[in-house]
């Protein structure tokens, strides 16, 4: 099974790709989480988790069930995003600002996969929609568990401690440069 940050797995017995609606045993209703606290969750888990001097962090909920992290500039920010239809939970990186700077973004961590892999080894560097990037990696999330969040926690905090290094070097770099 796909592992988010190295120690996802799925339950003994779990089965994947499998439609929550269409379980109806009451041990499996029992472990679910309402989207607005798995992401409560999520934020006070990574608050408890990240160093101290990364827990300044702002949070925005997007439409659906997702969450972005942020320090400096919501443009770039980390995001944890529910994809029902898929069954997954995608965490990374992502960059929203102009297309220009999503380039130079793009890459400046293009250039740094090597490190970056070596702490988040199933990250991908990606174009995406709308003139955007994003770093990130998915995981098997049939359902919104006590599991699943603690996963979340975990691979957002190494998202965090690993990319925001580099992202404020990024930063500081094309403000000297403009």
């Amino acid at each position: 099974m796909p592992r988010l940050c190295g120690v996802w797995q799925l339950r003994s017995g779990e089965t994947a790709g499998i439609n929550p609606a269409y379980i109806r045993t009451s041990s499996y209703s029992e472990m679910l989480l309402a989207p607005s606290d798995f992401f409560a969750g999520l934020r006070k888990g990574l608050k408890a988790k990240l160093p101290a001097a990364l827990r300044g962090f702002r949070t925005t909920r997007g439409r659906g069930r997702l969450i972005k992290v942020y320090f400096e500039q919501p443009a770039f920010h980390y995001e944890a995003w529910h994809h029902t239809g898929a069954g997954r939970l995608e965490v990374g990186l992502h960059f929203e600002a102009s297309a220009a700077e999503n380039q130079a973004a793009f890459d400046f961590f293009r250039a740094r996969m090597v490190e970056v892999k070596a702490r988040l080894p199933r990250a991908e560097l990606e174009p995406w929609d709308r003139g955007w990037s994003r770093l990130y990696e998915t995981a098997q999330a049939a359902r919104l568990d006590e599991d699943v969040l603690a996963r979340a926690v975990e691979c957002m905090a190494t998202y965090v401690e690993t990319l925001q290094p580099l992202l404020e070097e990024f930063m500081r770099r094309r403000d000297e440069n403009s």
